[in-house]
C-alpha cells in the first residue's frame, strides 16, 4: 500500500515532496495501524442475530421511477405478502456502517399463491442527528431471490430473479431489543441477469424485529 502511494504521488508532486509524504505516511502507519483494525471489526458468531417478520401489499410503481418510495401514489394490486427473515451482523465499518446478511422466507398470496426465499447482504448507515431520541439504521441490499412458481406479479418468466431491499429501521430506547421497520422489496431481472430484461415487482411492507442479546 505504501509503495504504491509512493509512487503515485511522485508522478503528480516533487520528489521531496514525494519523500516527505512517505515518511509521514510511513509514521502515520506504524501509529495508526492498530487502531485502524480496532475500528473495522468482524462480529462474533454468536452476536448480531435479529429475527423480523413483516406483512405488505405489492403496488403497480416502480424504483426506477422513483414512484415506488412515494406512498402518496401508491397504486396498490391484489397482491400481499407475509415474510419472516433471519439477519445477522456481519462486519462493523467505525460505527458508521455495517454489513449484513439476511436469510428470508415469505408467502405472497393475492391473485396468485406462491412462495418466495431470498438471501441479500446488505450495508447499513447507522448515525443520524436524531439518534439519541430515536435509533435509526438504513440499509441497501442486494441479493437473489427464488419463487416457487412463476408469477403474473412479476411478469418475468422467471423463479430465479435478482433482489433489493431498501429499508429504514427505528428502535426507541422504551422498546429493548424491538425495532420497527418499513421495507420495499423489490425483484428484477438485473437488466437481463436473470432472463430477458423486463419484469419485476414491488413491495412495500411494515415489520417488526427482535434483535438478540440486546
Amino acid at each position: 500500500m505504501y509503495k504504491i502511494e509512493q509512487l503515485s504521488g511522485s508522478l503528480t508532486t516533487s520528489p521531496f515532496r514525494a519523500v516527505g509524504t512517505g515518511l509521514v505516511l510511513a509514521l502515520g502507519v506504524g501509529a495508526s495501524g492498530t487502531a485502524w483494525a480496532d475500528e473495522v471489526s468482524v462480529t462474533p458468531w454468536g452476536q448480531g442475530w435479529a429475527l423480523g417478520g413483516h406483512a405488505g401489499q405489492a403496488v403497480h410503481e416502480t424504483v426506477k421511477s422513483g414512484e415506488a418510495f412515494n406512498p402518496f401514489v401508491w397504486d396498490f394490486r391484489d397482491y400481499y405478502i407475509v415474510s419472516t427473515g433471519l439477519q445477522k451482523e456481519l462486519v462493523d465499518f467505525w460505527g458508521y456502517s455495517k454489513l449484513y446478511a439476511e436469510a428470508n422466507v415469505s408467502y405472497i398470496f393475492g391473485d396468485e399463491h406462491y412462495f418466495e426465499t431470498f438471501l441479500t447482504p446488505s450495508i447499513s448507515w447507522e448515525p443520524f442527528p436524531w439518534d439519541d431520541v430515536l435509533d435509526t439504521t438504513a440499509y441497501l441490499g442486494v441479493g437473489v431471490s427464488y419463487t416457487s412458481e412463476t408469477s403474473r406479479l412479476d411478469d418475468s418468466g422467471e423463479n430465479w430473479m435478482a433482489s433489493m431491499i431498501f429499508e429504514l429501521e427505528v428502535q426507541p430506547d422504551s422498546w429493548g431489543p424491538w425495532s420497527l421497520y418499513g421495507r420495499l422489496h423489490h425483484r428484477s431481472t438485473a437488466y437481463g441477469t436473470f432472463g430477458d430484461d423486463g419484469g419485476g415487482s414491488n413491495i412495500p411492507s411494515l415489520g417488526v424485529r427482535y434483535h438478540f442479546g440486546q
